[in-house]
């Protein structure tokens, strides 16, 4: 971002290092619970479904602690515990150690991209907050690419101390976001309400009485339960046992993924720039519903054609993904009051939260009882059905909240402390 301001430049530069060290373990962690923990599938199975119980207990009171204490400070404590909880991963041993140790890190991650989001808020002007939302977005697709193909060359399961590597690694990589928070980085100006009027900063009762957070919310949990929740789940499971797709496969078909959303990231949002934000958020579901039919049509190839399905079908995927991320942080930004900035950024983790956990859930049930072929006809229906929906979401919205072009709004510059 040229234009940005320095401390947003800084706090998007500590965010990608995070996620890079991130990529180091993130593919891995199956692989490591269930084949070097000797876990087994089931139990690793179950410790995701944990994780996800433990982010979504975690949501409010990450909302709440961002509004009361201000992003820098929630940032800087999760970041330490983080650090803590996934250098702590590689030493630990049996179940019950594990799932304290994982608990650890769900709830050390949950404020980062909403904190990392409401902290850029404040110190980017609202319309180049969709931008700096982008760039996030690349910066973490980026780290974990990155990072996947680095830890890949190196873990060994055979040899559990590279996972012990890569964990501390991932530690530090945590670490060093932490140093430039405390260290390079100030807390924006608030801006608002008097901090007085809101002792407590607000309260998840305000959130819910909005009814244009409430519909976002469910227009997000549904698009994300046929999208982004089964990227990992559905999408690989189909390839590997309906279309017959051999697993090694499926490396080049997330690297097209995340090559996608790298190159495009920046194009895409210049091109959507003059879009209402529901007609962007729409077309990215949409988006969706055509990677999934490629993804469908694999069935029907013999194996190069099928696997060409897979990976093109992922890369289609990716172009949805460079839209909904940026695009719908920025709309809740949009309609955010800033003493409640916060707890409406959490709300969008709480979508992601249960739409992994759902979306699973539904490819497990109806792919693992031998229904591949609903699965795809229930995915590809529920991102149509998404999509169509969040067109509907309009008309809760304002023509500036909405981001039309016709829209004459007022924008005042935030002012940035020390900046």
């Amino acid at each position: 971002m040229p234009h940005s301001p320095t401390q947003a430049r800084r706090v998007l530069a500590g965010f990608a290092f995070a996620s890079l060290g991130n990529g180091l373990t993130l593919p891995f962690l199956y692989v490591y619970m269930a084949q070097v923990q000797d876990l087994g599938s089931s139990t690793a199975g179950w410790m995701f479904a944990w994780m996800g119980l433990v982010g979504l207990a975690a949501a409010p009171g990450v909302g709440a602690l961002l509004d009361r204490f201000g992003p820098r400070a929630v940032l800087i404590a999760a970041l330490i515990v983080e650090s803590v909880s996934i250098g702590s991963l590689g030493f630990v041993d049996g179940t019950v150690p594990t799932m304290a140790v994982l608990a650890g890190v769900v709830v050390g991650a949950s404020p980062l991209w909403p904190g990392t989001t409401t902290l850029l808020a404040g110190m980017v002007s609202a319309e180049d907050r969709e931008r700096a939302y982008g760039f996030a977005f690349l910066g973490l697709n980026a780290g974990i690419g990155v990072g996947g193909l680095v830890s890949a060359f190196l873990i060994d399961v055979a040899r559990p101390e590279t996972f012990q590597v890569l964990y501390l690694c991932d530690a530090v990589a945590y670490l060093v976001y932490a140093a430039v928070l405390a260290f390079l980085v100030r807390s924006p100006a608030r801006a608002g309400e008097d901090e007085a009027d809101n002792p407590a900063g607000g309260s998840w009762g305000e959130v819910l009485r909005d009814r244009r957070a409430v519909a976002l919310v469910a227009c997000g949990v549904l698009a994300v339960t046929f999208g982004y929740g089964q990227l990992e789940a559905g999408a690989t499971a189909y390839a590997v046992d309906v279309a017959g797709v051999p697993a090694t496969a499926l490396g080049w078909a997330f690297a097209a993924n995340a090559a996608v959303i790298v190159c495009g990231q920046v194009i895409l949002l210049r091109l959507t720039s003059r879009w209402r934000r529901t007609t962007a958020l729409a077309c990215a579901v949409l988006t969706w519903s055509l990677a999934w039919s490629v993804l469908a049509a694999a069935d029907l190839m013999p194996v190069a054609g099928a696997i060409a399905a897979v990976v093109v079908g992922l890369a289609i995927f990716g172009l949805g993904e460079t839209l909904w991320a940026p695009i719908v942080t920025g709309l809740a930004n949009t309609i955010a009051p800033d003493h409640l900035r916060g707890r409406y950024n959490a709300s969008l983790g709480l979508t992601l939260t249960l739409g992994q956990i759902l979306g699973p859930a539904l490819a497990g049930s109806l792919i693992g009882s031998g229904l591949g072929h609903l699965w795809a006809v229930v995915v590809i229906g529920g991102t149509l059905t998404a999509g169509l929906v969040l067109t509907r979401l309009r008309f809760l919205l304002t023509a500036a909240e909405d981001g039309a072009p016709e829209a004459e709004t007022l924008r005042e510059p935030v002012q940035v402390a020390g900046d």
